[in-house]
């Protein structure tokens, strides 16, 4: 059982392994590729909400809309349970109808995006399993969203191949109105990403800072602030209110991943890593084995605290510092990233307390 002085803090479900999307990147194309079943989802929920505390409760997969009726099942659960839980979805945006958005705005369950860029760039990477490009699909779900009032986030994987275009990912965001939030994510080298050449640590620098001039330029032209995730992270930083790693649950034991089979491991980027397996639905988390990974995590980063960057940094993710074949050193990419939103940040300061 999951140990009550350690809550879980997120717990992820892949509803299904399955896909309509056969991305470039994808990580999860070798996760059980099996529905969940709902005495599986129970469990796992049970298991989170027997710590007593909030947690989220992100819906994922494959494309977890393949299993729409399942996640209504789950969220009717844990409406009738009076579950703790803040409910999100994310999704690739194609299965996305009227309807569904009707419900996901009713049952307050929280949705957020996949997108790459314009569609030249998001096609180059997102694609259909014949081939095609997705930008199409993804805008009409997008467009659901937004007809309904549901703002939304996006989550944008940064490869070699759209690096230099990370601009049109702001300007897309902007196009579509309905949304709020931006985050970049570096490409992960597990799954399919372990086929695609990582981008330089240079190019995501200058990547970043043109999609950060052209959300500033963009804000003052619209009256709107779009938020940048990496930007967001070394502002909570600044003010105290958070601490080193805050934002890796699995680093400090508050995370489980349950695939469509049931296993939990300590992250999805980790599913079928047995160095990272945690338990199963059926039995629940072993607490050794919990604590034995949050350890091998800690130890594995520990170069991150000795950064003089780090307290404005937070340290890096380990999934993909561990994809990435790094050994003791950091993962540069992730470093020119961290470092272009810090500088940024302080630049604004100064110019804000002249």
């Amino acid at each position: 059982m999951t140990d009550k002085k350690r809550p879980l803090r997120m717990l992820s479900l892949s509803l299904t392994g399955r896909c309509n999307f056969a991305c470039r990147y994808c990580y999860a194309q070798a996760h059980p590729q099996d529905m969940m079943s709902l005495d599986t989802a129970m469990r796992a929920v049970n298991l989170a909400a027997g710590g007593g505390e909030p947690f989220v409760l992100q819906f994922s997969g494959g494309e977890p809309l393949l299993a729409f009726d399942l996640l209504r099942e789950v969220v009717r659960y844990v409406r009738r349970r009076q579950i703790p839980a803040v409910m999100q979805l994310q999704t690739n945006a194609s299965l996305l109808d009227r309807e569904m958005v009707l419900y996901l705005r009713e049952a307050r369950v929280g949705v957020g995006i996949s997108l790459d860029g314009r569609p030249g760039a998001n096609d180059c990477l997102r694609r259909f399993p014949d081939g095609r490009g997705t930008s199409a699909q993804i805008l009409r779900g997008a467009g659901h969203l937004a007809a309904q009032g549901m703002e939304t986030g996006i989550t944008c994987v940064v490869a070699n191949e759209n690096v230099n275009q990370l601009a049109g990912v702001v300007e897309m965001a902007y196009y579509l109105g309905n949304v709020r939030r931006i985050g970049f994510d570096l490409l992960r080298g597990q799954g399919r990403g372990r086929m695609l050449t990582p981008p330089p640590a240079q190019a995501v620098a200058q990547g970043l800072l043109e999609a950060l001039q052209t959300a500033e330029r963009l804000a003052g032209q619209t009256g709107r602030t779009m938020l940048i995730s990496q930007l967001e992270r070394v502002e909570t930083l600044s003010r105290g209110t958070a601490r080193g790693f805050g934002h890796c649950h699995a680093m400090n034991a508050e995370a489980a991943f349950v695939d469509a089979k049931g296993g939990i491991y300590a992250c999805s980027s980790l599913v079928g890593d047995e160095d990272f397996r945690l338990g199963d639905a059926a039995h629940g988390i072993d607490e050794g084995r919990r604590q034995a990974v949050a350890a091998l995590i800690r130890n594995s980063m520990i170069f991150c605290r000795e950064c003089p960057a780090f307290p404005l940094c937070g340290g890096g993710c380990f999934a993909r510092w561990y994809g990435s074949g790094c050994a003791g050193k950091a993962y540069e990419a992730e470093c020119a990233l961290k470092q272009v939103c810090i500088q940024w940040y302080q630049e604004h300061r100064k110019q804000e307390e002249k």
